[in-house]
C-alpha cells in the first residue's frame, strides 16, 4: 500500500498548524514523525484518522494503483485509553475479537505486555502503563494494513519498551504493514524507524530514509536522531 499526502494545510484561527505538508508512505516501512510539542504532529494524525478536516490538500491511500478508504484500512492508537471503564480487560479483548471480522490474536504480544496479569481488572482501575498495554494489543488485534501509533513507548516499563520495539520491528516487516509512529522516545529505538519525517512549526523540514539522514547530518554536535533534529531545527527534542 501507498499513502500519499499532498499539500495538506490546517489553520486554527490565524495560526497555521500545518503548511503544505507533502509526504509519501509505503508498506513494509516504519516512519517516525519527529517534532517538538506544537509542531503539528497530533493535527496531522487526526486528519489522517478523519477526526479533523484539513483546510487544503488531499490524503490518498492506494493499493495496486486503486484508491482505498483510509479509515477502513487503518487503525489509530492514541496516547491515552479510557474507553470501556467498567469492563474487565479480558471482556474488552473478547468483545473486540468477536466483533472484528479480521481480528488476529498475537500471543507473543499478549505475553510481553503482561496482559494475563491484569485480565480480571477493570479498565478504570488500571495504571497509565497498563492502559497503554491494552491499547497497543487492541491496535494489532484489529489487524489493519495501516498502523498509526502515538507515543507507543510512553508509560511502559523499560523491559516492555525493549521487548515492544523488537516485536514491532519483526511484525511490521513480516506482515508488510505501513507503520507511522509519533514518539518523543527515540533513544535506543533508532533501528525500528526505517524513515524519518521532521516537522517544525507545521512544515516538513526534512524527510527520508533514517540511515541517509544520519549520514547527512553526522557532524551534528549530538548523536543519532537527536543530532539530525538539532541540525535541522536548532532545537532539542524531548528525550525520555
Amino acid at each position: 500500500m501507498e499513502l500519499n499526502v499532498t499539500k495538506l494545510s490546517k489553520r486554527y484561527g490565524g495560526r497555521k498548524v500545518l503548511q503544505d505538508v507533502c509526504l509519501s508512505f509505503r508498506s513494509g516501512r516504519t516512519y517516525l514523525i519527529l517534532g517538538k510539542n506544537g509542531a503539528g504532529k497530533s493535527t496531522f494524525i487526526n486528519i489522517l484518522a478523519g477526526n479533523v478536516n484539513s483546510d487544503e490538500g488531499a490524503v490518498e491511500l492506494l493499493e495496486n494503483g486503486e484508491t482505498r478508504d483510509l479509515q477502513s484500512n487503518a487503525i489509530f492508537q492514541y496516547q491515552s485509553f479510557a474507553s470501556f471503564r467498567f469492563l474487565k480487560v479480558k471482556e474488552v479483548l473478547s468483545f473486540f475479537a468477536m466483533t472484528t471480522a479480521r481480528a488476529k490474536e498475537d500471543p507473543e504480544l499478549y505475553e510481553l505486555l503482561s496482559l494475563d496479569r491484569i485480565k480480571n481488572r477493570l479498565i478504570e482501575n488500571l495504571s497509565g502503563g497498563e492502559r497503554k498495554a491494552v491499547s497497543l494489543y487492541l491496535t494489532f488485534l484489529l489487524n489493519k494494513k495501516v498502523v498509526v501509533l502515538d507515543e507507543p513507548f510512553a508509560e511502559l516499563d523499560i523491559e516492555k519498551k525493549f521487548l515492544l520495539e523488537r516485536h514491532l520491528k519483526e511484525k511490521i516487516t513480516s506482515q508488510n504493514l505501513l507503520a507511522i509512529i509519533v514518539s518523543h522516545e527515540i533513544s535506543g529505538y533508532q533501528e525500528l524507524f526505517t524513515d524519518l519525517v521532521v516537522l517544525d512549526e507545521g512544515r516538513v523540514v526534512e524527510a527520508g530514509e533514517t540511515r541517509d539522514l544520519l549520514e547527512k547530518y553526522k557532524n551534528s554536535p549530538f548523536r543519532g536522531l537527536e543530532g539530525v533534529f538539532y541540525s535541522l531545527t536548532g532545537k532539542y527534542i524531548e528525550v525520555s
